[in-house]
């Protein structure tokens, strides 16, 4: 796993994509609207006006509608990823191939004025098991680089016109300082030198590293992230199982080689642990992972990478910052 964006095969671009275009929430009932008064996004830079019947979310940066269980997802990323996302975003044949990962087939691609600026809009479909998913995705470029995503159950009766009425209000501000960030996530955590907080992203986690880099295409940096999962729930006997098959579909770890399975306290409960190694060579790396339950059968996942050779003298710092992980009460 690398920290990189700058260009279309960046693992950590692809993983937040992913996050953003997999979000599923189901919607079981039509929705209104009426526009609400101007509503600031916490921990980004977007405010815009809501439909009627959504609000803001505690379990990621966005808004959602408990009754209908639609949602609008805010995704940030450094600047730099634009580039990037908009060569995906550029024609209608770029963004079909390249949402096709995601299960979404794209029907359009659009300018969009914003009162954040011309944006770039997606729309299409998603399965997700048995249910299908009308999307709509803004991609915006501010002191972030922005995308939005609605989402909402393909049976729903909302309108589109309505959809894109909404993210026409879209306005970006200045990015909220790291703090501002971390106090809009579920979960708490704090960092342990030499590790440092680079950014979050979604409302959903924190990237930390060791290093000068913020960006590291040759992920040559140990790199840390720590996310919160906001659809579903596991069982406390299945969360083990849950999070070795985690591992094995995390891009990056999908040939890890496990060395050390443990029960472990994490996220202010029973936890589990892997650790062991990925790569071969001189890219060889040691890996471990940490996963606890939350609220209503959320969990927390924390993953940290590091070349070999470093990684026994980051071992206190990682275990400090797993300890800090938990969830307001």
């Amino acid at each position: 796993m690398t920290l990189s964006l700058s260009r279309p095969s960046g693992r950590l671009g692809r993983t937040i994509l992913a996050l953003a275009a997999t979000l599923t929430l189901v919607v079981t009932a039509p929705l209104g609207a009426q526009a609400q008064q101007r509503q600031p996004i916490a921990g980004t830079t977007v405010s815009l006006e809501p439909m009627e019947g959504f609000k803001p979310s505690t379990q990621f940066a966005g808004l959602e509608n408990p009754a209908e269980k639609a949602t609008l997802l805010v995704v940030e990323m450094p600047p730099e990823a634009h580039d990037q996302l908009a060569a995906l975003f550029g024609s209608l044949d770029t963004a079909k191939a390249g949402f096709a990962s995601q299960n979404i087939t794209v029907s359009s691609v659009d300018d969009i004025a914003t009162a954040g600026g011309t944006g770039r809009l997606v729309t299409g479909v998603q399965k997700a098991g048995d249910v299908t998913f009308d999307k709509w995705i803004v991609l915006l470029k501010g002191a972030k680089t922005v995308m939005v995503t609605v989402q909402a159950q393909e049976s729903a009766d909302i309108d589109a016109d309505e959809v894109v009425d909404m993210l026409m209000t879209i306005s970006l501000g200045a990015e909220p300082s790291i703090d501002e960030k971390l106090a809009s996530l579920p979960f708490r955590i704090k960092t342990a030198e030499p590790f440092r907080f680079v950014d979050t992203f979604g409302g959903l986690g924190v990237i930390m590293t060791v290093g000068p880099q913020n960006t590291d295409p040759e992920g040559k940096q140990p790199l840390l992230i720590a996310s919160v999962q906001t659809a579903g729930a596991v069982p406390a006997d299945k969360l083990a199982a849950a999070g070795e098959t985690l591992l094995k579909v995390t891009k990056g770890f999908e040939t890890a080689e496990i060395a050390k399975r443990e029960t472990v306290r994490f996220a202010g409960g029973d936890g589990a642990m892997l650790a062991g190694t990925i790569g071969s060579g001189e890219a060889r790396k040691r890996f471990v992972q940490y996963i606890g339950l939350g609220p209503e059968g959320r969990f927390v996942r924390m993953i940290v990478n590091a070349p070999e050779a470093g990684f026994a003298a980051l071992e206190p710092a990682i275990k400090t910052i797993a300890d800090s992980v938990s969830f307001p009460r």
